[in-house]
């Protein structure tokens, strides 16, 4: 007898492709007689019993490194993607990658593949803003002198950043927004300008000093009357404490008021004591003035005296 292959019963021949897995039946091929009807074998309603076995298709292999890590393998179907093996493994762990290569290419069996994580963090960080440093040059500081009239202040901004990291290192930042918290308060620094005898206004803003004195105010000249020397004396329109004379030139009781020191004398100007005098003791002070007639005229009378240092 000759015999073909046929289905032996229509509801036997079942082909189910799930996920890369084919099912086929043990039975699907079965001699039969020429001219037998197919139908007559098949009892009506009759179950479709199959014998099934497990056929996996082929693999290929390859290797995955991700951030210069460990080299893991990997299998995949053949012909399969860079694009497709880079897809399956970020939704398998949930990250980001990256691939610096035509990832659109068939993977090749063997090769490493070499991907990098992907990841952009958003902060707000706080930052300082510097203050300004204004000069206030005025008359009513000795020339050389200056003083902080007020002290600079900080101010705070808050920036929103975005930071890309690529492999786990800091690709990019970038400032997307700023905002201003606090603005910052500038120092004002006073800067003298007035020069030794110069006269101010001690109700000025910018005036200075760091104790007021009442005291008994006489004046002097580099003359014999006022000092018993002569002009050619060498010792002649020198103080005390080795500065020649001149408008500015004040002497004092040092247990009060130390040579050296910078003061301001009410309607006479800025000076400096430097001097000294056997009539001078306590609150009292004498004025150098380059008259004698100017020294008679301004006498003797109470004053106030500023001292700036």
């Amino acid at each position: 007898m000759q015999y073909f292959y046929k289905a032996s019963r229509i509801g036997s021949f079942i082909i189910l492709l799930v996920l890369g897995v084919i099912l086929v039946p043990l039975n699907f091929f079965q001699p039969i007689a020429y001219g037998v009807d197919i139908r007559s074998r098949v009892a009506p309603n009759a179950p479709a019993e199959a014998e099934t076995r497990l056929v996996r298709p082929p693999q290929i292999t390859l290797s995955i490194q991700i951030n210069g890590g460990y080299v893991e393998e990997r299998t995949v179907r053949p012909g399969a993607t860079v694009w497709e093996v880079l897809t399956h493994i970020q939704q398998e762990r949930s990250i980001a990658l990256l691939y610096d290569g035509d990832a659109h290419r068939i993977a090749v069996p063997g090769e490493v593949l070499v991907f990098n994580t992907w990841y952009r963090r958003i902060a707000r960080e706080l930052d300082q803003l510097p203050f300004e440093v204004i000069e206030n040059h005025t008359g009513s500081v000795r020339y050389g002198m200056s003083h902080v009239q007020q002290n600079g202040l900080y101010g705070e901004k808050i920036s929103t950043v975005s930071v890309i990291y690529i492999g786990g290192v800091q690709y990019s930042r970038n400032i997307i927004n700023r905002e201003i918290v606090l603005e910052p308060v500038p120092k004002i620094i006073d800067v003298g300008t007035a020069p030794l005898g110069a006269l101010t206004d001690t109700s000025a803003p910018d005036f200075h000093y760091v104790r007021r004195i009442r005291m008994n105010a006489t004046a002097y000249t580099a003359g014999f009357s006022c000092t018993g020397r002569h002009p050619w004396d060498p010792w002649f329109g020198i103080t005390a404490s080795g500065r020649r004379v001149e408008h500015g030139i004040v002497a004092v009781d040092r247990n009060v008021i130390p040579l050296g020191t910078w003061v301001y004398v009410e309607g006479y100007g800025f000076a400096i004591a430097a001097d000294v005098g056997g009539a001078i003791r306590g609150y009292s002070i004498d004025l150098f003035m380059w008259e004698l007639h100017d020294a008679l005229q301004f006498g003797r009378r109470n004053v106030y005296v500023y001292v700036l240092e």
